[in-house]
């Protein structure tokens, strides 16, 4: 159960960090639209597809495994302690 507990836990790390990370990224892109508008009449394109490609998943899928073992060794010390 000590593990069960400690995979949900490291699960709600990668989860939190996701979201977390995902409202300071749109409040940051909205900011510096605001500090540094584009100039008039101009169209912004953008590929996600192009940066996966360009650049290997390894680093994001790192920081994913570094979250998850974060939050799962976290809650298994906390719970061997008791």
């Amino acid at each position: 159960m000590i593990y069960l507990k400690s995979v949900m836990a490291g699960l709600l790390a990668v989860v939190a960090a996701s979201i977390t990370l995902s409202i300071v990224g749109i409040i940051g892109i909205i900011l510096y639209d605001v500090i540094h508008p584009p100039p008039e009449g101009t169209s912004v394109g953008w590929d996600p597809i192009s940066l996966w490609i360009q650049r290997p998943p390894l680093p994001m899928v790192a920081i994913i495994v570094l979250l998850f073992a974060s939050g799962f060794f976290w809650e298994f010390r906390r719970l061997m302690h008791r």
